[in-house]
């Protein structure tokens, strides 16, 4: 059987359509083989052009010895034109010059093509005074030989190029550090304004622990105030209200001054507020708050305290001091005196010490003062301290008012005695009054 023209024809025709494809494909291929090559040869240049870039760089081990290098080929090539006027000179010396000028040449050459390479625009670079400069550096022995010496001594520019680079790169390296320190700095004040907002609300903190008034009691008046020394103090003062009508009043210093001593005031009050009120004796709480911050002191930090015990009904005072300064009573007829009763060592320095309890009896119109030495111990301009003299006069001269207004005539007598000299310990003070209608 013969077979048919369209059958005959079918397998030329699936032939040529399978060459038609096959030359869309190459057509398809072909553009995509280009751009990959170009993707290629573009990384590759800049890969190259960057090893360049790192290689020329001043500030990197290569590029400050190869700077130092053309430096002295720069002062030999002068020196040779300079040398090569010498009359009878010897025909070694020729020769080694014409050895140094290709040498100089060859390092010249080695440079301006890397400098081509590490070029970001290459024709800038070309026909910038940088370019012009190290070409004709190297132009001479390539168009004249080595006899163009008027032409070769133009490498002196090469010099001006070379410290115009490099002061430009000194220009450029104090602006950068310029611009570290300034960021540097700014991040320094930033802290350092997170750091005072922090310790502002931790004094607020500290201070608002402290009992704002004194407890009402009828015939009583108290009043006191705390001024850090820093931030934050390591002076307190509490009014603890007690069974039977009775009120402990605290004035304690913190060794040392800051965050530290802040830490151990709040400490060492929580716990003497915590025992006073099961150990109705001074002397017996003072003892087991001492033993208390004796187990939790890691910073070895001490406290003085003087600790009284107010009956409000009858007046009657039971007190003990663990190395505090005596507190002062004015009496109602002015006199003044101090409780100076034997007391105990100060605490969290040592277990088992012992704190013996006093007594006095206040009369109606008495006043006890109680205070740190940062009232007596504050200096004025001349290194002059407040001290106890100056103290009892106003306790003496002042002491017919109220408790606040006490305190106040007090502190503003501190202020004014103190003038423009720096506050160098915190200032605690308390007033108490009994029997005032």
């Amino acid at each position: 059987m013969r077979a048919s023209p369209a059958a005959a024809a079918a397998p030329e025709v699936r032939t040529a359509t399978r060459e038609d494809a096959a030359q869309r494909g190459l057509q398809v291929r072909a553009p995509m083989s280009r751009a990959s090559a170009l993707r290629t040869a573009h990384t590759a240049r800049a890969a190259v052009r960057a090893r360049a870039q790192r290689l020329l760089r001043p500030d990197r081990p290569f590029g400050r010895a190869f700077e130092n290098l053309i430096l002295t080929l720069i002062i030999l090539s002068v020196a040779s034109v300079i040398l090569e006027q010498t009359h009878g000179l010897p025909e070694w010396a020729k020769r080694a010059f014409h050895i140094e000028e290709i040498v100089v040449v060859c390092v010249f050459s080695f440079e301006y093509l890397l400098r081509l390479v590490a070029a970001e625009r290459i024709k800038a670079f070309v026909f910038s005074f940088q370019g012009v400069v190290d070409l004709i550096s190297i132009a001479p022995f390539y168009l004249a030989g080595v006899d163009a010496r008027a032409v070769r001594a133009l490498r002196l520019l090469r010099l001006l190029r070379v410290l115009k680079l490099q002061t430009q790169i000194l220009e450029n390296t104090v602006a950068e550090r310029t611009r570290e320190l300034a960021d540097k700095n700014h991040s320094l004040e930033q802290a350092q304004a997170q750091l005072k907002a922090e310790l502002d609300v931790a004094r607020a903190l500290q201070i608002a622990i402290l009992p704002a008034t004194f407890p009402a009691k009828p015939g009583c008046d108290g009043a006191a105030r705390m001024i850090p020394a820093t931030t934050m103090g390591g002076d307190f003062y509490d009014f603890i209200e007690l069974p039977d009508g009775r009120i402990g009043l605290v004035m304690a210093d913190v060794s040392g001054k800051g965050v530290p001593a802040a830490f151990f005031m709040a400490v060492a009050r929580t716990n003497l507020r915590d025992l006073a009120a099961h150990y109705p004796e001074p002397g017996a709480c003072l003892a087991q708050t001492n033993e208390m911050l004796c187990a939790q002191n890691p910073l070895e930090l001490f406290v003085t305290v003087f600790y009284c015990v107010l009956d409000t009904s009858t007046g009657t005072l039971r007190y003990a001091n663990g190395g505090h300064n005596p507190p002062y009573v004015r009496r109602a007829d002015g006199s003044v005196e101090a409780l100076s009763g034997a007391g105990g060592l100060v605490l969290g320095v040592m277990g088992g010490v012992e704190f013996p309890d006093h007594t006095v009896q206040l009369l109606p119109g008495d006043r006890l003062v109680l205070y740190t030495d940062g009232v007596t111990e504050a200096f004025n301009p001349a290194d002059e301290p407040y001290g106890v003299e100056r103290l009892i006069a106003e306790v003496k001269a002042h002491g017919d008012g109220s408790a606040a207004g006490l305190v106040e005539r007090i502190c503003r007598s501190v202020t004014i005695f103190a003038g423009t000299a720096p506050q160098s310990d915190d200032i605690t003070l308390t007033v108490l009054t009994w029997g005032t209608p």
